[in-house]
């Protein structure tokens, strides 16, 4: 059995933290997967954070660089929303830059 957790949060002081995101994680688990903990054989657990900004911070000092996709720190890198809005809009992005 796989599953995933999945979250989108700034970081602000008043979110939850990741562990308290991943402890929920744990106390849901059993009743959105129908399954007892118990009976869960785990291999490994692998979690993540990435976090996205609607205004990314990671502001670029020099005026001849265009941050786009995931790199512009505005897409998620799970959701393949930067780099697949990338190439389904490349004509226009390169139209506006020209």
């Amino acid at each position: 059995r796989t599953t995933y957790l999945f979250s989108y949060l700034d970081a602000k002081p008043e979110r939850p933290s990741v562990g308290e995101i991943f402890d929920d994680y744990w106390d849901l688990l059993p009743s959105y997967q129908d399954i007892n903990l118990d009976d869960l054989e785990l291999l490994r657990i692998l979690y993540g954070v990435f976090p996205t900004y609607r205004n990314s911070p990671l502001q670029s000092d020099l005026d001849r660089i265009l941050q786009v996709g995931d790199a512009s720190g505005i897409q998620s890198p799970l959701s393949f929303g930067g780099f697949g809005s990338l190439t389904r809009h490349i004509e226009r992005i390169v139209s506006a830059l020209d």
